[in-house]
């Protein structure tokens, strides 16, 4: 039997994807692979045309002539096209292979499943950039986490970064995943699934977190500035 991959209709169904997979064949699934590259490349592209994490650039207008400026433009276009496809890659097909590994689900069968979670993650991504663009500014913390509340309580940058990272999207990705593992798995483990479910996702968050403390500001200066 075959069956359409719809991408809203499977967003909210989860548990019906699931079940289709392991009774049917799917089709017209590579164009909706191909549609979220081509959406999120557009997303971290548009972005970086507005401006968006480019602040670095700004003090480069100084050092530099007008092309070698914009030759670091088109450099950071480049870089971001090819984070682009990192990240949605990785989130579709690194995760469906970390939950194959911690859930003995067929690879293959969790991938639509990161198709649909990470369709996600850009909705909320275009969300906060259109927020951002209409107000004209940006900040580091995402009004859709925990961040602006952890900054209120807390001196530990790591951690706001850390809450920073966990948003409404996470706990709604959580939920996405979990009625899609309860919907193909039938050992009746759900709440050992519950639990492996939001450690990756801290320990995805705890990860992003440290990575954010990684100096690109002084690596941009360093490699268009004029040396160390």
């Amino acid at each position: 039997m075959f069956f359409e991959y719809r991408f809203w209709h499977f967003l909210t169904r989860p548990n019906e994807l699931a079940s289709q997979l392991q009774t049917g064949t799917m089709r017209h699934f590579n164009r909706r692979l191909l549609l979220i590259f081509l959406a999120g490349i557009a997303l971290f592209a548009l972005r970086e045309f507005w401006g968006m994490g480019t602040e670095a650039f700004t003090s480069l207008l100084t050092t530099m002539t007008t092309t070698d400026y914009i030759i670091a433009r088109y450099a950071s276009l480049a870089g971001t096209i090819l984070w682009a496809i990192l990240y949605i890659a990785f989130h579709i097909f690194g995760v469906a292979w970390i939950l194959s590994m911690l859930t003995k689900i067929p690879y293959r069968q969790l991938v639509p499943l990161q198709v649909l979670m990470t369709g996600l993650l850009l909705l909320e991504k275009t969300v906060l950039f259109i927020v951002f663009a209409i107000k004209g500014a940006t900040v580091s913390l995402s009004f859709l986490s925990f961040g602006p509340l952890a900054v209120t309580v807390m001196e530990n940058w790591f951690l706001i970064l850390f809450m920073n990272q966990l948003t409404i999207t996470s706990a709604l990705i959580i939920t996405l995943q979990y009625r899609f593992i309860r919907g193909f798995l039938v050992d009746g483990r759900w709440r050992e699934y519950l639990w492996i479910l939001i450690g990756l996702h801290v320990a995805m968050a705890l990860i992003t977190a440290a990575v954010a403390y990684i100096p690109f500001d002084s690596i941009l200066n360093s490699l268009f500035g004029g040396g160390f």
